[in-house]
């Protein structure tokens, strides 16, 4: 199995590949729109977008949802601001 990450890939898209995107998003509520329009402008689409720095509640991620990605593990440090990361597994992907 190969792993790229979206940095480093070009338009590979074999069957034996794990795409994986990461962000230091830094407030993941303000940026939404932007993540889904970069999300939806790629040649070759994540299977995982991992996210540090969210910003949310753990019922604020829980409730977090973007075009064709679910959450599929989070951390949310209760009582600290500014922290937190999350991974979103792409719902077309056989990972979930």
């Amino acid at each position: 199995m190969k792993i790229f990450f979206m940095g480093n890939v070009t338009a590979s898209n074999s069957t034996n590949s794990l795409i994986i995107y990461h962000q230091n998003i830094r407030r993941l509520m303000s940026k939404k729109d932007e993540l889904n329009i970069i999300m939806q402008d790629k040649i070759v689409r994540p299977h995982l977008i991992c996210l540090s720095e969210h910003h949310l509640k753990t019922y604020e991620i829980t409730k977090f949802s973007l075009n064709n990605y679910k959450i599929a593990a989070s951390f949310c440090r209760e009582g600290v601001s500014k922290r937190g990361v999350c991974i979103m597994a792409r719902l077309s992907s056989l990972l979930l």
